[in-house]
């Protein structure tokens, strides 16, 4: 199988950026900073009531046992080891450690079902794979027999009475193992360490696949060296800052940032959970968070709803203060900021916008927004409130970055603009291409795929619809595969029809129904906490399940569609909306790892409610 990874395709844009570039490789990347910063701080987690943290020079020794240990059990360059874990250290010294030994980490996520964790265990031949939970070595186990590559299972929770007939190691058994024989290979590990190439495929990472099977993109140390290299000068990391870790390792937004933190030698701290996120802020105190849209408009939500349970008078302060603001953000990006407005930004920033601050730890320069589009509004909530908020746009098969709003001069509503070693054009059908060291070689052992979506001339088929702006900022209007074609032929972007839903603070989440339709429609969540004081008032009940079933709140969303929604054209309007009493979900399989809406999912899944509103 690792023929796949000999092919030439596609190599030569990261061929020709080495030769200009000082680092080229992953494990010369934490080299290079374990060498300047060997005792700061790397990695840090919760354990009991406060964070503990490894330093750089302690997770290498790590790094170096368990890259010792693959190669004790016989593990040759380029194959491929399986990772499935949630955000922790052992994540990170598993992924240094696959990359040292000159392997190939495939990471899984740790929410997959049995049959996905087989189909790319399977798919990647993985000889080993590395698991962080009883339940996670209960999955593979229970697929192990239709995994004939698979010979090593190493499982960071306790093996206890578990068994295998593969080698079952425990973690620190594992590591034992690497230490043990470290003097034995130590000289082959540095023969491989400086053997690994900028073209060397390091990491096969699964699309989540909002259709289809999952397909593996082979990425090459070079393009995410690439890509950090490029993305370091947007975001002023610097050694020392903290970054509060809580999106998936095993999604390449985290995954590269992670990296862009280990080679500014910075430290990062994992949140306990997705629902910790907001203590750990206030624990941990950040000076960094990359998060999907979601987590903002979750704040913003939060944030609206506590002020209009306030006073008259701390309500029109609140307001003014963005207000404030905004005029200050307004006039920074464009120059000196008028005394009197400064003055004014004081005042807004000691009675109000600090209070924002001190919900997020207090010490955030920096938050970064990925994954999935965000909302305009939301966006410019943020920076009024005073923060740098900056939009990136990129897929698994870019590793991810392809444009960044520069903090200097975000634009809401855009990406940003290309950065530096990538190039875009726009097709003539809309779709965004893009070139450079940033594309990935291609797809594991499927070659039609791969030149499907990477043309002879290296421009690789993003599948989003886009255009850029007067002054070259990139804005996405849509997925190419998601454009939704009417039964009269004309065809409706999805994307910006629910984000304009979802400015209503009655509407979390909204997905568009009208593929071969005869009009839109709408599934709709109400946001149910925000609608309490309404249905109150109302007589409506406050139980979800009965909420939804009332026709006195089906009316009032459909007003809030019709008021949002008003500049789109008469055909794009959403003429029908079916309330859901519950939200989409990762759990539930609607959305993926980076929440994004899984449409074939929920079209079937929701079949009936859907056909009722065409009945």
């Amino acid at each position: 199988m690792a023929s796949a990874f000999e092919s030439s395709y596609n190599a030569e844009p990261v061929a020709k950026w080495a030769e200009q570039a000082a680092v080229k490789n992953i494990p010369e990347l934490f080299r290079a900073t374990v060498a300047k910063h060997p005792n700061e701080r790397y990695l840090g987690e919760k354990k009991g009531d406060a964070y503990t943290y490894q330093t750089y020079k302690q997770v290498q020794e790590k790094v170096h046992h368990l890259a010792c240990a693959l190669l004790a059990v016989g593990l040759e360059p380029k194959d491929r080891v399986g990772l499935i874990s949630n955000n922790r250290p052992e994540w990170v010294i598993s992924d240094l450690g696959i990359m040292h030994a000159g392997c190939v980490n495939a990471p899984l996520y740790p929410t997959l079902s049995d049959d996905a964790i087989e189909y790319i265990l399977k798919d990647s031949g993985a000889r080993v794979v590395v698991a962080a939970s009883e339940a996670h070595l209960r999955d593979i186990l229970s697929v192990e027999k239709n995994l004939p590559a698979l010979e090593h299972i190493v499982t960071i929770a306790p093996k206890g009475g578990s068994t295998s007939k593969k080698k079952l190691w425990d973690w620190d058994e594992f590591l034992e193992h690497g230490k043990a024989n470290f003097d034995k290979f130590k000289d082959e590990l540095e023969k491989r360490v400086s053997g690994i190439e900028a073209t060397d495929v390091c990491s096969l990472v699964y699309t989540s696949g909002t259709t289809g099977d999952p397909k593996g993109a082979m990425l090459m140390h070079g393009n995410f060296v690439s890509n950090c290299t490029s993305v370091l000068p947007h975001i002023d990391v610097r050694p020392g800052d903290v970054e509060l870790s809580f999106l998936p390792l095993s999604h390449v937004f985290e995954r590269v940032v992670y990296y862009a933190m280990t080679g500014a030698g910075a430290t990062i701290a994992y949140a306990e959970s997705i629902d910790t996120v907001r203590d750990n802020l206030i624990e941990v105190r950040p000076h960094i968070v990359p998060s999907v849209p979601r987590l903002f408009e979750k704040i913003h939500a939060g944030i609206l709803a506590k002020v209009h349970e306030d006073l008259n008078m701390k309500r029109r302060m609140f307001y003014w203060a963005i207000k404030v603001g905004k005029a200050y953000f307004d006039a920074r990006v464009k120059g000196p900021v008028p005394g009197g407005l400064k003055l004014k930004y004081k005042l807004a920033y000691k009675l109000v916008l600090s209070k924002i601050h001190e919900r997020t730890g207090g010490n955030i320069r920096l938050f970064v927004s990925g994954g999935a589009p965000l909302r305009a509004d939301v966006g410019e909530f943020f920076l009024s409130a005073g923060f740098n908020l900056i939009e990136g746009y990129g897929l698994t098969e870019t590793s991810p970055v392809i444009t960044m709003n520069p903090p200097s001069y975000p634009k809401m509503g855009t990406v940003g603009k290309m950065i530096s070693h990538v190039e875009v054009k726009i097709a003539d059908d809309g779709e965004i291409l893009t070139r450079g060291p940033h594309v990935m070689r291609g797809y594991f052992n499927k070659p039609d795929a791969t030149k499907e979506s990477i043309n002879p001339d290296g421009w690789f088929h993003t599948g989003d619809i886009g255009e850029f702006d007067s002054e070259d900022y990139l804005r996405i209007t849509d997925r190419k595969k998601e454009i939704l074609v009417m039964s009269n032929g004309k065809n409706v972007a999805p994307q910006p029809i629910e984000q304009a839903m979802k400015s209503s603070k009655y509407i979390e989440q909204a997905v568009l129904i009208g593929d071969n339709r005869k009009f839109i429609s709408a599934l709709v969540v109400p946001s149910f906490e925000a609608l309490q004081g309404w249905a109150s008032e109302n007589g409506v009940s406050t139980k979800p399940e009965e909420m939804v079933k009332d026709e006195k709140l089906v009316t009032l969303l459909m007003k809030e569609c019709q008021r949002t929604c008003e500049e789109f054209s008469g055909y794009e309007q959403v003429k029908k909306i079916a309330l859901l009493p519950k939200e989409l979900s990762q759990d539930t399989g609607e959305l993926t790892p980076t929440l994004k809406v899984k449409r074939r999912v929920v079209n079937q899944k929701y079949e009936e409610i859907i056909e009722g509103m065409y009945a």
